[in-house]
């Protein structure tokens, strides 16, 4: 996948808080981050065409990470999905990459500097 543009880059969190930290740390790989609380929201403006959807595994509404990235991996399969989560469950991490993710991140103190290599390394492969 190569950009010819800026990336556009999908935050879906409901976690307000949450949401300004990844704003912050991923603005300088883009100034194109949209930024939802539920997966249905992210669902619907996919036609945006992401370059990398950032989600957590927790969300508001009827559709939680798992159930977004599987109707992404349907419409968009070649979306870079990265999804967070503070749920430490039982083959979380399995699960989700089995589904298409990425990867995964578990939320700590490292988690934002890492999701900012994981999302640069994605845009810089696009760019070559």
């Amino acid at each position: 996948m190569e950009f010819n543009q800026e990336p556009v880059i999908f935050v879906v969190e409901d976690n307000l808080i949450y949401q300004n930290l990844i704003a912050k740390e991923l603005e300088s790989v883009s100034k194109n981050i949209h930024f939802y609380t539920n997966g249905e929201s992210c669902l619907d403006e996919l036609d945006k065409a992401p370059t990398v959807i950032v989600m957590d595994y927790n969300l508001d509404g009827e559709m939680n990470g798992l159930d977004t990235l599987q109707q992404v991996r349907h419409t968009h399969p070649d979306v870079y999905c990265i999804l967070f989560s503070s749920q430490k469950g039982l083959n979380t991490k399995e699960t989700l990459l089995r589904y298409g993710s990425f990867d995964f991140l578990e939320k700590n103190s490292l988690a934002l500097g890492t999701l900012h290599q994981m999302v640069d390394c994605v845009v810089a492969a696009g760019k070559s």
